[in-house]
């Protein structure tokens, strides 16, 4: 591109041949293009329209092309597409018009017409070679979710040039969406192979070990892509992730505090201290630091849902239920929290609404056994001792490890003379006898494990995390 001394010079020379050839095409076109290099786009446009007057045909295919040009980078999407189409009736095969528009319809999220022009663009390059026309199809197939076809596209990129490092890069982080991890670690390999100084390499390539729990490799890549000059504080996040993941909590709440003290707005790092506490049976700690996270966003749902399960646990039923209440209605079609929300009233003998909170998770998710469970303890409750029985039928049927969840509940809230009752209205014979079977076993595992936790070493994790300060 010229200097704009150049450009200035040849402004000067075209001006002079135009006094002397006043309709010269050529000269107001290529005055146009010049005030182009400038940026000067009124008085380019107006260069250019006057130049149309002496143009006929395909003639003008060069100069409708530039005003599309002016015009989107005024702005007037509409106008400069407006004058692509005029190229593109005068040369239905102008790869460059094709492209320009699949490019505004692409700004524009219209995806399907991005694609179909720049099929066409392709299809019209005379050598099939043009990496942008691959780059950009290969964009809009990502942002489409069409994320085969996008690999396709980025493939043909490196036929054409095998050391794209850019397109390397993107294929990475296709893959890692895609949750192919082993393919994400080889694309990092292969763009730091082929040169890449990008310190994200080793971030990409820390989030795909992370994935397939290769902890000391994450670690690594993290490490180094700190060590390259990456600042996101999101690779502090991670680390902790790590830690955690790798049973080293106290790194873990380590790593996340770092994090806080550098960017107090963190909401994962935040949230994540509470998930750790909770995770080691402090649940009132974890509450605290949900307290914490929700001052920074108050209506963030995992910590509103953490924090009722954590009462839940804590057997404060009322604050357990404000929680999920206000979950509900920032979210009143999850079926898990419907779910939550029924099993917290069973706790508090609010067995009508309790039911109508489990049906309500059984209708938005019908295959899950946990809704009919809650159900079935509600209509017991109620002595609606059919719909009961219809109910552990539904979730018999679904899955009987269900029950291995909910024996806590189910024996809490279920006499032995409702299982009598039940048993008279079911239509499978085996089913209560299995059901109480399978509640009996957990009970006496639960004995075992309460017995067991008290003779482990977990309590000194736990005395060490609570005095962190």
């Amino acid at each position: 591109m010229p200097s704009k001394t150049e450009l200035m010079t040849i402004l000067e020379e075209l001006k002079s041949k135009l006094e002397k050839e006043p309709d010269n095409a050529a000269y107001w076109h290529d005055l146009g293009v010049a005030y182009m290099h400038l940026e000067e786009w009124d008085v380019a446009r107006e260069h250019l329209e006057h130049c149309l007057q002496f143009l006929k045909g395909k003639e003008a295919v060069t100069t409708y092309y530039h005003l599309g040009t002016i015009a989107a980078e005024t702005g007037l999407m509409n106008e400069a597409i407006d004058y692509w189409n005029k190229v593109i009736k005068l040369d239905p095969h102008n790869v460059f018009a094709h492209y320009s528009i699949a490019k505004a319809y692409l700004y524009r999220e219209m995806y399907d017409a991005s694609i179909m022009h720049l099929r066409k663009a392709d299809r019209y390059n005379s050598n099939r070679s043009l990496k942008i026309i691959y780059q950009t199809l290969a964009q809009a197939y990502t942002l489409k979710g069409e994320y085969d076809e996008a690999r396709k596209t980025w493939e043909k990129v490196l036929l054409i040039d095998p050391q794209d490092l850019a397109t390397i890069h993107e294929l990475s982080m296709l893959m890692l969406h895609m949750g192919d991890m082993a393919e994400a670690v080889a694309y990092c390999e292969k763009e730091l192979a082929a040169g890449g100084k990008n310190p994200a390499i080793y971030y990409n390539c820390g989030l795909a070990h992370l994935s397939q729990d290769h902890y000391d490799e994450a670690l690594e890549n993290f490490n180094k892509a700190i060590a390259n000059g990456m600042t996101d504080i999101n690779i502090k996040v991670n680390i902790g992730e790590v830690y955690a993941r790798q049973g080293n909590f106290e790194e873990a709440i380590r790593s996340w505090e770092e994090v806080l003290l550098e960017d107090p707005q963190n909401i994962h790092a935040s949230y994540n201290i509470g998930m750790i506490l909770y995770e080691c049976g402090l649940y009132e700690r974890a509450i605290q630091a949900w307290r914490k996270t929700l001052a920074i966003k108050q209506d963030y749902l995992p910590a509103i849902v953490s924090s009722g399960s954590a009462h839940l646990v804590l057997k404060d039923y009322t604050k357990a239920n404000q929680f999920m209440a206000i979950a509900k209605e920032l979210a009143p079609k999850n079926a898990a929290i419907r779910g939550n929300l029924a099993e917290i009233l069973l706790y508090m003998n609010q067995a009508e609404d309790a039911l109508e909170e489990a049906l309500q998770a059984a209708i938005l998710q019908e295959t899950n056994p946990l809704a009919y469970v809650l159900a079935a303890c509600a209509y017991s409750m109620l002595k609606q001792w059919e719909e009961a029985a219809i109910a552990f039928e539904q979730a018999y049927e679904l899955d009987q490890n269900v029950f291995m969840l909910t024996y806590n509940i189910i024996s809490q809230k279920i006499s032995e003379k409702d299982w009598q009752q039940i048993q008279e209205h079911q239509s499978e014979p085996a089913m209560i006898a299995t059901i109480k079977k399978i509640i009996a076993q957990e009970q006496a595992l639960d004995d075992e494990k309460k017995e067991a936790v008290a003779n482990k070493g977990m309590a000194d994790l736990l005395s060490r995390l609570l005095r962190r300060k």
